[in-house]
């Protein structure tokens, strides 16, 4: 690709890029819990089953491993606990949602799939020895399977359960830990207060249903429906989890705001029996086809499943192309495995200093050109109208936001009662008591689906459990948010911070990230449990009082790394807003904020990097620079 060319692609993604600046970064959206709660309320518990059984926890129990969260992360670290040796009546799950899943209890959209290979998307199917339906899962399997591990395990979770703060406890060496179960509208929550030796934070990412924050949202709420995904209204819908079957919208008109990954699956459905269809776009998404396909035995047998190791080695595969550091053989072979410029965000094998940045940034928007211009190219050969198509077309590097895949998504612009309202990047003007204003126009609608994603974090507010409202004290009484926006701010390899004795964290700050986030977190477990079960060896007299904390010295050594390495992040500054850049905020920040972020950035050498060096040190077992006392 020529230079000239190269020049007009960026004039022309600056050009969209400016489209979409605005002052108020994550403050243009609204957290529905808080600010619309009947709209995040759970659809799917049984609460009188809830109440007629006994708690996973009571009043005063101390507990060895508390963990936040039901959904992959959690599972996973509770998996690897186990397999390191530690007994699964020592462990307890804890949810708000009514069972386990994680996003994927929440989420129950019609058309519902993953867009992640399942076979390496799952976790635990060579330990459970289950055989995925198809090579993309559908959301009812994930959920089943979320399910099927922790059986495997026999984890107990307590669910309906929110965690409300977790302090240290010096004297006991102990987290203190208060929660409230919803038992359900007509009774009363159950206030619980239970000790745990140890703490995880595994909440998630996609747990915090946003919206945009557009004047007149309670006029129309209090006049037309309006609903999220993540809480599909099947009644007002018609159909259930599983069948998109959605009779009653045969008469309503629906709007739809929201272009993302989760709007590319319900459009196509939606679409099918809508009187009207309106389809409100900001930002385009790439969009490129999903080759689903069933599971075929003997393959799997054969080809998949094949020999001891063969899931990791899967994922191994996979993170290779999407690190831009492809194998000879591409095992998945599909979309993601040819957008080798997510590396961008991810992160790969080439070093990068202040002396070979551009010569960086260069070969990263050479590389994504022709994967950019294919995906473009698709629009035109799908979308009959030539006026839709144009506005169907992504204008940014492909490392600024992630990818779609569908095969429906956008032949749907050609039906009839299908209509693309864009928004020019400003979104939507205001709603009325009738519909919503776009550029002065307004559409009348009957309902509207919220497709706008879920609350983010930056800076301090990005701090573990923040986010959902924990609040957690360490060590003098420090709550995490003040480490996370302060200088001293570190971790020891993305998983231990010091001042929070006896508290995991999942690594969202200094440890890796990865197209496929069950490889990352997967990763992530493995090393936790092997630190623990080491220093729980060496406690073995009394491990019960074992306290497990990273050294201030290792902690800054490590962060300072993690700090070198995020040069990198300076290629999000070409990119249109959107929550990997914290709504374009980050290119505004002072030059102090940029070096915090710096250390609250993933490891920048990618995925594999950081492995070797994890694994050669739990190899070694001598846990250097990480505190291990007990009395």
């Amino acid at each position: 690709m020529g230079p000239d060319v190269a020049s007009a692609l960026h004039e022309k993604y600056a050009e969209e890029r400016d489209k979409r600046l605005r002052p108020e970064g994550f403050d243009q959206y609204v957290d529905l819990r808080q600010d619309a709660p009947g709209l995040a309320a759970d659809p799917w518990i049984d609460y009188d089953a809830l109440a007629s059984q006994e708690p996973a926890l009571k009043n005063g129990d101390d507990v060895k491993f508390l963990i936040t969260g039901a959904g992959h992360i959690s599972l996973l670290f509770a998996g690897r606990l186990v397999e390191a040796g530690f007994d699964p009546k020592d462990i307890c799950l804890v949810d708000t949602a009514g069972g386990w899943g994680g996003t994927w209890y929440w989420n129950r959209f019609p058309g519902l799939t993953c867009d992640v290979e399942g076979y390496i998307y799952l976790p635990f199917l060579e330990e459970t020895g289950y055989m995925p339906k198809q090579k993309y899962s559908s959301g009812e399997e994930i959920r089943e399977h979320c399910e099927r591990v922790a059986n495997h395990f026999n984890l107990r979770g307590l669910f309906s359960t929110t965690v409300l703060s977790q302090v240290w406890d010096e004297s006991t060496r102990r987290w203190v830990v208060k929660m409230q179960q919803n038992r359900g509208p007509d009774r009363a929550k159950l206030d619980l207060e239970v000790t745990a030796q140890f703490i995880y934070t595994g909440s998630g990412l996609f747990t915090c249903p946003k919206a945009p924050r557009v004047p007149g949202f309670e006029d129309f709420r209090r006049n037309r429906h309006v609903f999220h995904p993540s809480r599909w209204d099947y009644n007002y819908t018609g159909g259930a989890p599983g069948d998109p079957t959605l009779v009653k919208l045969k008469d309503k008109v629906v709007g739809i705001v929201g272009t993302g990954a989760t709007s590319i699956q319900i459009v196509p459905e939606v679409a099918k029996w809508a009187k009207h269809l309106y389809v409100f776009q900001r930002t385009p998404s790439y969009c490129s086809p999903r080759p689903q396909a069933p599971t075929d035995p003997e393959t799997w047998s054969s080809e998949v499943a094949s020999k001891k190791g063969w899931q990791k080695a899967r994922r191994h595969n996979f993170d290779k192309y999407t690190s831009n550091d492809p194998e000879e053989t591409d095992l998945i072979n599909d979309g993601w495995t040819q957008h080798r410029s997510f590396a961008g965000l991810v992160g790969g094998p080439k070093v990068i200093t202040p002396a070979n940045y551009e010569e960086y940034a260069k070969e990263l928007f050479n590389l994504d050109i022709e994967r950019a211009e294919r995906v473009r190219a698709l629009v035109d050969h799908q979308v009959q109208d030539a006026a839709t198509a144009a506005k169907l077309k992504a204008w940014y590097p492909g490392w600024c936001k992630r990818p779609t895949f569908h095969s429906s998504y956008l032949p749907t612009f050609n039906r009839a009662n299908v209509t693309l309202v864009d928004t020019q990047g400003k979104g939507l003007e205001r709603f009325t008591e009738r519909g919503v204003v776009v550029e002065g126009v307004e559409h009348e609608l009957d309902v509207m689906i919220l497709s706008t994603g879920y609350g983010l974090a930056t800076g301090n507010e990005a701090a573990p459990g923040f986010r959902n409202g924990i609040s957690i004290i360490g060590r003098g009484g420090r709550r995490i948010e003040d480490k996370w926006g302060a200088d001293d701010f570190g971790t020891f390899h993305g998983v231990l911070t010091h001042g929070f004795p006896n508290m995991i964290i999942p690594g969202l700050s200094g440890a890796v990230g990865s197209a496929n986030l069950t490889s990352t977190y997967d990763m992530i477990a493995q090393h936790a449990a092997n630190m623990l079960k080491t220093a729980t060896e060496r406690a073995a007299s009394d491990p019960g009082s074992l306290v497990v904390e990273a050294s201030k010295a290792a902690e800054d050594a490590y962060t300072a790394e993690v700090q070198k390495r995020a040069i990198r992040l300076a290629i999000f500054g070409q990119c249109t807003p959107g929550y990997f850049n914290h709504e374009g905020a980050a290119a505004k920040k002072s030059m102090e904020e940029k070096m915090l972020d710096a250390k609250r950035a993933l490891w920048g050498d990618g995925i594999f990097s950081w492995q070797k060096m994890v694994e050669e040190y739990d190899a070694r077992g001598d846990l250097e620079g990480v505190e291990v006392s007990w009395s």
